[in-house]
């Protein structure tokens, strides 16, 4: 009795947390209009944003470390907006599986509320009679079934509302996030602008110091000086290699947050779409979206030799330490060209190269950073895509992509093919298409004419294959070249159609229509098909005669190949053939 009044007070605190949160569903609803008509308001003032030339002005007033300052607050929102745009999705996605959730839900409900009203009325044969606190236990688990029912349906009523203002929601962050990005590669552009013009000062000073012409004139100083020129130059594309790793840093975590927020999706989906039709065009989709390995780099190389320039550059700044024994021994068997003017245009020439040395040690240290970042997030983007990929394609192998072709989808076929037919847009871009009709006949032409040339000696081809034919398991004219000359033959007698496909193909993909891609492709693929089938298509209706020749040719002791089979050459294709279970050589001598 103790325990069931402790379960009956666990189930009426259940209750009450069930009444609150439909409540709290019930306010939500009621407040989504409003937050989706602030969501279009401020995806509607997105669109009135700054020229890029103005921003660009503004932006290059600002100093290095304003425009720093700039960039890290930049790649916060941004990651908040992926962060909120993550939430979204996944707001999303449990809403669009919400139906079955539901429908499953008051299902079993429905069963539970059915076994406690018949334990209730005492219908059930040889239960004993409940107790009175049984009694209240079970009123009060009723009362709990009533009120996730009743939740589940309010829950489905406001779906529809919910999804609108979500999917206005995720429209805004999605377009903010686009701005964010755009504004922090300008900023970018600015910062590494102004550390360009920065590096390009210190590279001036560096091949240019406040010495006399003269002084610059003498053979050991110029040819320090070219040594620091060609410094800067180093430093000014260390500044640009890294600008370069940060952008593509930026980019492959935007892929990488993407990507594990799909992984999440798709998880969710499958659980609670099985089998589903729906669930086949949502991992069609999320199979097209994946990023391929093609657009990655391989920062392994790139590290390798990073680490190893750095290492270099570490050496000649050691090397310049003590800068008046360097300068020492570069001036040993200089003595006529050295003076006291000379020592110290050679020593200021030095410490701007140990400034530069510095900088571009710095540059390569942040650069390895950024590369090796790079490479742990390619890594990561790689892996969550091979099991995203593995998934999807694991599922769309099982699941049904299409309606079981039954006798209603035999009745529909027809209707359906119009419809898809009357959905293709095909679009010519004409003043771009009868320029290049001419280019692409001529790029068509050769294959024509080779094709045209072949179909004229065809009739030579095919006697001289029966000449081939009749010549096997002949002492005198039998020949292993037989074979490889025959199997040359079938190839060329099947490149016709083939090259006429291929002709086709290529004509329309140079004429700029929006399926000339598709076209092309589709081109190929029958080309190689009918390249590997046309032999066969073709000798299907002489089967019968070549079998009967070779029944000929063994009841009568003859050569298995001979002239009456125009197939002989394929037979010599293969060393034996396999007759009744019995494996005879392919050619003999009779």
């Amino acid at each position: 009795m103790q325990q069931d009044l402790t379960d009956t007070l666990a189930t009426l605190d259940k209750i009450d947390r069930i009444k609150e949160e439909t409540v709290q569903l019930r306010q939500k609803v009621a407040e989504a209009p409003e937050k989706m008509r602030q969501a279009t308001a401020a995806l509607t003032a997105l669109s009135d944003v700054d020229n890029d030339e103005e921003t660009r002005k503004i932006l290059s007033t600002l100093s290095l470390r304003q425009l720093e300052t700039r960039v890290a607050q930049a790649l916060d929102d941004l990651q908040n907006a992926q962060n909120d745009l993550a939430s979204y999705n996944s707001q999303l996605v449990s809403l669009q599986t919400q139906p079955e959730r539901v429908q499953n839900a008051m299902y079993n409900a429905s069963q539970q509320l059915q076994q406690i009203r018949s334990r209730l009325d005492g219908t059930d044969v040889g239960e004993t009679a409940l107790r009175p606190s049984q009694k209240v236990l079970m009123q009060a688990q009723q009362a709990l079934l009533n009120a996730e029912i009743d939740q589940q349906r309010k829950s489905l009523e406001g779906n529809t509302v919910l999804q609108d203002t979500l999917q206005k929601q995720r429209d805004y962050v999605t377009a903010n996030s686009a701005r964010l990005e755009h504004q922090l590669q300008l900023l970018q552009e600015a910062v590494n602008s102004k550390r360009l013009t920065l590096t390009e000062k210190t590279a001036q000073e560096a091949v240019s110091p406040d010495e006399a012409a003269r002084i610059q004139a003498n053979p050991l100083v110029k040819q320090e000086l070219e040594i620091n020129q060609q410094l800067s130059q180093r430093l000014i594309t260390a500044t640009e290699n890294g600008n370069q790793l940060m952008q593509q840093n930026i980019k492959v975590k935007n892929w990488l947050e993407r990507a594990l927020q799909s992984e999440r999706n798709i998880k969710e989906q499958i659980a609670v779409l099985k089998g589903s039709l729906l669930l086949s065009r949502i991992l069609y989709q999320q199979q097209q979206t994946l990023p391929s390995a093609d657009e990655l780099e391989n920062m392994t190389n790139r590290i390798a030799d990073l680490r190893l320039e750095q290492f270099e550059v570490n050496q000649q700044r050691d090397a310049l330490f003590q800068s008046d024994a360097f300068v020492n021994k570069l001036e040993e068997g200089h003595t006529n060209e050295v003076n006291s003017e000379v020592h110290d245009a050679l020593l200021q020439v030095v410490d701007m190269r140990r400034e530069l040395l510095d900088q571009l040690n710095k540059q390569l240290g942040n650069q390895l950073m950024m590369a090796i970042n790079l490479q742990i997030n390619q890594q990561q983007l790689m892996s969550v895509s091979k099991n995203l990929k593995s998934i999807l394609t694991q599922q769309i192998f099982w699941v049904n992509s299409n309606r079981p072709m039954d006798w209603d989808w035999i009745k529909a076929f027809p209707q359906s093919l119009k419809d898809e037919f009357k959905s293709m847009k095909i679009t010519v871009n004409w003043e771009k298409a009868w320029p290049a009709v001419f280019i692409a006949f001529l790029a068509g032409l050769p294959l024509l004419l080779i094709a045209g040339l072949i179909h004229w000696r065809l009739g030579w081809l095919k006697a001289y294959q029966q000449k081939l034919a009749s010549a096997v398991g002949s002492l005198r004219n039998d020949s292993q070249l037989n074979t490889p000359k025959a199997i040359l033959i079938d190839l060329i007698r099947a490149l016709p159609v083939c090259l006429i496909i291929l002709a086709v193909g290529l004509i329309l993909l140079t004429m700029q229509l929006n399926i000339s891609e598709l076209l092309w492709s589709f081109s190929k693929k029958t080309g190689d098909f009918l390249a590997g089938v046309w032999p066969v298509l073709e000798g299907t209706g002489e089967k019968w005669r070549c079998r009967a020749s070779l029944r000929h040719a063994g009841a009568a002791d003859q050569p298995l190949a001979s002239a009456n089979c125009p197939h002989q050459s394929r037979v010599a294709a293969y060393p034996f053939l396999v007759c009744g279970g019995r494996t005879f050589p392919a050619a003999s001598d009779g």
